[in-house]
């Protein structure tokens, strides 16, 4: 086994020696080859400046398979060189041309120095530059001192830069610009190949076109595609909006832009933030969405509302380039310090600051837990201005010692002050209440059970101060003792506390839909419908499950 791996390496460095041999031996055939004058007008020779020809009008040389043409020329025969005067050009292959003013040519080398004037040309593309240099063997131009190459409609400059014409691909360094009609690039290194029409950049890039403003440190840029890429923790912008992840994919087309890990979204006009580890912006379309850990936060003034969802959609004026509004789909939970709820589908409408929660909602404010088929939320300068309850509508609040406040009605409309509820109407021909009533000591007075068609209630304190029954009144004060334990609860009585969201990270937990229910005997005050068929209505979610925001890049 030692002698085979000693038998391999040998062999390597064997033909590792043959290859660099035939190279030395390739540099030298190149070496001997020798200029070759095609034609002149007129020759002088001057052996006192070494041996040289001077040629005149028309002349053309040809090195190998290169060709020189200017007016005029030293050509000096002893040292394989020449110099090139006005109108030079040199053909060095088939899409390859450079003109100048003046050339400094080394046979030997087969290298060639272009001075003033100077224009490199391949198929459609032109550099411009006042000095150039050309290596033949390495089939290499550089330029040290600023150059202007443009292709089709599309200007490039740098300070310095390379073009290596066998790869088709260009290379430019400091302060490099793109102009087309398209969009403006601004860099410190660029890499462009015009064979595929791709270009790499390196160091802070910043892209402008008519919809918004790219930046960052690494990508690329697919010509044809008008598709760039970007990572190194890029940012997306535009008047009012602001996007930045690890990575952005754009495409101008289509008018996306798609984000990975740790994308911040944020609409200045309406102040919202929306976050996940992967988020779409559909610029024609007007809407993005985020998913995988996504949320939103609405940061107008004071107190901040944090909003979760499996995924998130952002729909926005176009043509105003402002946020319209904001759903969150599928385990949705959201907190604000003196709201919080879960729904399975929310929609947030910016322009008015309402927000609508669907599929078994329960909205939690101070003290009260507020449910039904729909509800609709009206934020005011940060605070809530009422709220509507649609559909077997609850309220339901703790008592201050045992037992359960509790509103139900088919819709109900609380009116909110200073964060409280202060006023409530309860419709739909079938409004109840449980009140548990205490003198100022706390000392419990009775149990209050009510039933009217209609019903309007003053809160105080988070508590109900009066009621007051339109038609079909029925009322009872219980003394405690008299009231037993399944007639303190309405029909359908469900107390969610333990869902309810504790703060801003509390609400990537995943809950239950239901909590325990209590059993409640059938009283001359309660509906028709059973505990278990209003259970049956209840929409099941995943068992709880804890998630958290990932913590930011600090870069």
């Amino acid at each position: 086994m030692m002698k085979a791996k000693f038998l391999l390496i040998v062999s390597f460095f064997f033909l590792l020696s043959q290859m660099l041999v035939a190279q030395e031996q390739d540099t030298v055939q190149r070496k001997k080859t020798r200029i070759h004058i095609e034609h002149y007008d007129v020759a002088t020779f001057s052996k006192s400046m070494g041996d040289m020809q001077r040629l005149i009008g028309h002349v053309k040389m040809r090195h190998d398979s290169a060709y020189f043409f200017c007016d005029s020329a030293y050509f000096y025969e002893k040292t394989n060189n020449f110099n090139a005067f006005q109108n030079v050009h040199i053909i060095v292959n088939d899409s390859v041309e450079i003109f100048s003013d003046l050339l400094d040519y080394d046979g030997n080398t087969r290298f060639a120095e272009f001075h003033d004037n100077v224009r490199l040309r391949d198929d459609s593309t032109m550099l411009y530059t006042e000095y150039l240099t050309y290596d033949r063997n390495l089939h290499l131009a550089s330029y040290p001192d600023s150059a202007t190459t443009i292709r089709g409609d599309k200007t490039l400059k740098s300070h310095y830069g390379y073009y290596r014409d066998r790869l088709k691909e260009f290379s430019f360094f400091e302060n490099v610009e793109v102009y087309s009609p398209k969009y403006q690039m601004y860099t410190d290194t660029l890499f462009y190949n015009t064979g595929i029409e791709k270009m790499w950049f390196q160091g802070p890039t910043t892209i402008i076109n008519k919809e918004n403003v790219l930046e960052g440190k690494h990508g690329y840029y697919l010509v044809n595609e008008d598709y760039v890429y970007l990572d190194q923790r890029p940012f997306m912008h535009n008047e009012t909006q602001l996007m930045w992840s690890d990575s952005i994919f754009y495409d101008r087309n289509l008018g996306l832009a798609q984000a990975y890990s740790q994308v911040d979204m944020i609409d200045t006009s309406y102040k919202v933030i929306m976050r996940g580890d992967y988020v779409e912006m559909w610029e024609d379309q007007g809407f993005s969405f985020a998913t995988d850990s996504a949320y939103a936060i609405s940061y107008d003034g004071g107190d901040s509302l944090y909003i979760h969802g499996d995924t998130l959609f952002l729909h926005f004026d176009k043509q105003k380039e402002e946020a319209k509004k904001l759903i969150a789909r599928r385990h949705v939970r959201f907190f604000k310090s003196d709201l919080q709820g879960k729904c399975d589908t929310l929609t947030y409408l910016m322009s008015d600051s309402t927000i609508r929660m669907r599929v078994a909602p329960i909205l939690w404010t101070e003290d009260s837990q507020m449910s039904g088929t729909d509800i609709d939320i009206k934020i005011k300068e940060s605070t809530v201005e009422w709220v509507l309850q649609k559909g077997n509508a609850f309220i339901i609040s703790q008592d201050t010692i045992e037992g359960f406040n509790q509103i139900k009605g088919m819709d109900i409309t609380s009116l909110f002050k200073d964060g409280d509820i202060h006023h409530v109407n309860v419709d739909g021909d079938n409004a109840e209440t449980i009140y548990w009533i205490r003198d100022d000591d706390g000392g419990l007075i009775g149990i209050d059970v009510s039933k009217s068609e209609t019903m309007v209630i003053e809160m105080k304190n988070n508590g109900i101060s009066k009621i007051k029954g339109f038609k079909g009144i029925t009322e009872t004060m219980y003394p405690e003792d008299d009231l037993i334990e399944s007639r303190r609860y309405l029909q359908g009585f469900k107390w969610h506390d333990d869902a309810r969201p504790r703060d801003k990270d509390d609400i990537f937990r995943r809950v239950e839909a239901e909590m325990p229910q209590v059993e409640v005997a059938p009283t001359e005050i309660q509906t028709e419908t059973s505990t278990e068929e209003a259970e049956e209505t209840e929409v099941q979610e995943e068992q709880p499950k804890r998630h958290r925001p990932r913590k930011e890049n600090s870069d």
